[in-house]
């Protein structure tokens, strides 16, 4: 039996939790001189699993597309708030990927959102943090679309913004308290203590592009998942049938 990519990266990245844990508990002055190596490559290896996902996936070339294009402009769309502190449509973008998407969608989404706008901002450690930072948010909100399905409504794009934009900060939080302060303990309270301020910021840019652009935004991301048969599963694919009476309810674009 042919075991998947993923799952020999799923494999290794429990393995490497482990390791950390391990560390953590019982050799808490190696964890210091090593912390932010061994995160990295845990970092590494969850990043594997989700193009490993991605790869595996029976997505088409028109899916794979669309879902390029979607983490190519959201990428964009961080460059003309740069001068903002933690201010940027990002976060809502790629929430809103994931509900209508779905989590695998979602995950890609945030994943090349931190590692192109980089690019432009500046390649480091906190990259491969940022990745898997915005493909959590992109998979936490793929699973509320998938029970939520075409009851989603702006008011779950503004709550999944305020915790999803405060679980990001406080995990970059933690990164930076890992990889620039080496796992000191005395030092984990005030690094977050003084990420505060940040993740506010981050919160309310959230809730206030949501507010703003959550309506239209929905109806185009449902738009584009009709016309490119994006499912959350096999049971949710459309038929023919339905599809061809989608597109001829739809106005002409």
């Amino acid at each position: 039996m042919r075991v998947k990519f993923s799952t020999i990266m799923t494999i290794a990245a429990l393995a490497m939790a482990g390791v950390l844990l391990y560390l953590a508990v019982f050799e808490p002055h190696i964890l210091s001189a090593y912390a932010a190596f061994l995160s990295f490559i845990l970092l590494l290896f969850i990043i594997g699993i989700i193009f490993a996902r991605f790869e595996e996936s029976s997505l088409s070339s028109k899916e794979v597309a669309l879902i390029g294009i979607l983490g190519a402009i959201i990428a964009a769309s961080r460059i003309p708030f740069a001068a903002l502190p933690n201010i940027q449509p990002c976060t809502f973008l790629i929430i809103t990927t994931g509900i209508i998407f779905g989590p695998l969608a979602g995950a890609m989404a945030g994943a090349m959102t931190a590692a192109v706008s980089n690019m432009f901002f500046g390649q480091g450690p906190w990259t491969a943090w940022m990745m898997v930072a915005w493909g959590m948010v992109g998979i936490v909100s793929g699973y509320v679309g998938q029970k939520l399905k075409d009851d989603v409504t702006v008011t779950h794009v503004v709550l999944l913004g305020a915790v999803l934009g405060l679980a990001y900060n406080l995990l970059m939080d933690f990164s930076s308290w890992l990889t620039f302060y080496r796992a000191v303990p005395d030092l984990l309270i005030p690094t977050l203590i003084a990420g505060i301020p940040y993740g506010i910021l981050h919160v309310l840019g959230n809730v206030i592009f949501a507010m703003v652009l959550g309506k239209p935004i929905l109806t185009l991301f449902k738009r584009f998942r009709r016309r490119t048969h994006i499912s959350y599963g096999p049971e949710d694919k459309p038929s023919e049938e339905s599809y061809a009476a989608e597109s001829l309810a739809s106005p002409p674009e």
